[in-house]
């Protein structure tokens, strides 16, 4: 708990109840918790266990890596970015209501997994893609080590996106992240199985504010958390506190990072999550606090 005291990007609405599910899941043991980056360990991965901003710019999402490369047309990225400007206001809008929202949502992923499809990628382009582009994924200060913790205590990390999946795992596995405690949902390509060209997505659809375990059922992540009741979740949006609904837990744990426009959405993210992290900052006290709760446990 002093990690999170101590530290001046952190703000809570109920430090008492923040200490008391500290303490639960320490408790537990590692053996009971796993991460959703949105135990298990859940985990957001665009903005979450990304960098928002990088030398001033906007980060990329898993979408903008293949948007932003020189495999696509000016006229592609023409497209992409007039969707951006469109429906992004829509997601952080303050006065639309859910249903607005989540229809905006649909309706944005749909066109955008359109239009990626026009491309014709291969899996062999994706990794070129990711290898060799100018706009590279940075991630956040401390994700490797919250990821090298959780796999130390034989935890699920979930890392569940509403990016693009063969993307995401391309990353992961170029930056030595794809470790074996590590698990995707995400939007998966489809690829034509005789000459490997992508010709659509699978369902059902990921987008931000349908995000909810019940769409990891039948998924070899759902077999490895059914004996974790704790659960600690990580997001930088709203909607990803949706992530733990549709599954049993004890104890939840929920960290928002709000990268942008604190004045504006503090109050929000203190009302839905337990620990909120502010600018774009670090996620070390994530492994600091998992180290420190499991050290006077022997069972891993």
């Amino acid at each position: 708990m002093e990690v999170l005291e101590s530290n001046q990007a952190i703000r809570m609405k109920n430090p008492d109840a923040v200490r008391a599910k500290i303490d639960a899941i320490a408790a537990g043991g590692p053996s009971k918790c796993h991460v959703i980056s949105g135990y298990a360990l859940v985990a957001d991965f665009d903005m979450t266990l990304t960098k928002y901003w990088h030398n001033g710019l906007r980060s990329p999402s898993t979408h903008a890596v293949l948007t932003r490369s020189s495999h696509v047309s000016d006229e592609f990225r023409a497209q992409t970015d007039a969707l951006y400007k469109k429906y992004y206001p829509m997601e952080i809008s303050t006065t639309l209501t859910p249903k607005e929202k989540y229809d905006a949502m649909q309706e944005w992923w749909t066109l955008a997994h359109e239009r990626i499809t026009t491309l014709k990628l291969t899996q062999q382009d994706i990794a070129k893609i990711v290898a060799t582009t100018e706009s590279p994924v940075i991630f956040r200060a401390g994700s490797h080590a919250v990821i090298d913790a959780a796999n130390a205590f034989e935890m699920p990390f979930l890392v569940f996106s509403a990016g693009i999946y063969d993307v995401i795992k391309e990353i992961l596995v170029q930056n030595s992240l794809k470790l074996p405690n590590v698990h995707i949902v995400s939007n998966r390509m489809r690829f034509d199985p005789e000459n490997g060209v992508c010709v659509g997505f699978e369902d059902p659809l990921i987008h931000t504010f349908n995000k909810n375990e019940s769409r990891v059922h039948g998924a070899p992540y759902q077999e490895s958390v059914e004996s974790r009741p704790n659960l600690i979740l990580m997001g930088d949006s709203l909607g990803d506190i949706s992530m733990k609904e549709g599954v049993c837990y004890e104890t939840a744990l929920t960290i928002g990072f709000l990268n942008h426009d604190e004045e504006k959405f503090l109050m929000q993210y203190l009302d839905t999550f337990d620990v909120v992290v502010l600018g774009d900052s670090s996620m070390l006290f994530v492994s600091e606090m998992l180290k420190t709760a499991f050290s006077r446990r022997t069972d891993k």
